[in-house]
């Protein structure tokens, strides 16, 4: 039984646009959707819509969406990878907002979209903190001020906590879906190349983090540099920070 909240905002009236879309891209995730659309449910803020893209799911996952009724607006149907997905959720959002809330995540708390949407601001990279919720039960939050540098050598902003409006998206254009694993990384630079951040001090989305495996590694790797050569680094640059991320990794996971 979900947990009854007092909303903090008025009903959304159907006939106009949402505040906030929230778009759920989804692939055979019947593990864990159920706590992703439970968290969404739950806000104590109102006025969101909830889009869900599924690739074409075989495990269960719609069932799972057809019993969410009309608490979700969703699609099956292939497409070419997570960020057409994605892509395809925001060309389905009627959002002012939009943040992509992944289908192996969930809302750290029941009133997180209370406590971020009034901090919002407009023409900024707007981004809350991340939880990263282990396998053993243990959970860190990440939590860091905002600094340019950085970002040409980590992808330390968190994807998952950013709200973007749509505006900004319309600006800047879609996922490059020429990446398979940095186009996220891609997107968060071109916003801080364009916007000053915003950061929010509250704890907003729990992920799920998973081991990588070596084959993913060296992929993530290969396509940060492509990342940054597009971002109009030098290629001896790149290869330099390419070189110390591979060392930080091996250090990391000794």
């Amino acid at each position: 039984m979900l947990a009854e909240t007092e909303p903090q905002t008025p009903a959304r009236d159907q006939d106009r646009p949402p505040t906030l879309s929230i778009v759920t891209v989804t692939y055979n995730s019947a593990a864990t959707l159920d706590d992703t659309l439970r968290s969404v449910r739950n806000q104590s803020w109102r006025d969101f819509e909830h889009v869900v893209v599924d690739g074409g799911s075989t495990d269960g996952t719609l069932d799972i969406l057809e019993a969410a009724g009309d608490t979700v607006k969703w699609v099956s149907e292939r497409d070419a990878g997570i960020y057409d997905a994605m892509n395809k959720g925001i060309r389905r959002s009627r959002g002012r907002w939009i943040h992509i809330l992944n289908s192996d995540d969930y809302y750290a708390s029941d009133d997180v979209l209370s406590r971020v949407m009034p901090s919002l601001v407009e023409d900024a990279v707007n981004y809350g903190d991340l939880i990263r919720a282990h396998d053993d039960g243990s959970q860190v939050t990440q939590r860091y001020p905002f600094r340019k540098w950085p970002l040409y050598v980590s992808a330390y902003l968190p994807h998952p906590s950013l709200i973007v409006s749509a505006r900004q998206y319309r600006a800047l254009g879609e996922y490059d879906t020429s990446f398979r694993v940095a186009a996220d990384h891609d997107m968060i630079l071109r916003l801080v190349e364009n916007y000053p951040a915003n950061h929010i001090p509250v704890e907003m989305t729990v992920m799920r983090q998973s081991g990588i495996s070596a084959t993913n590694l060296d992929l993530s790797m290969r396509e940060f540099g492509r990342v940054l050569h597009k971002h109009g680094m030098p290629t001896p640059a790149v290869a330099a920070i390419t070189a110390f991320r591979r060392i930080w990794w091996k250090i990391r996971s000794a």
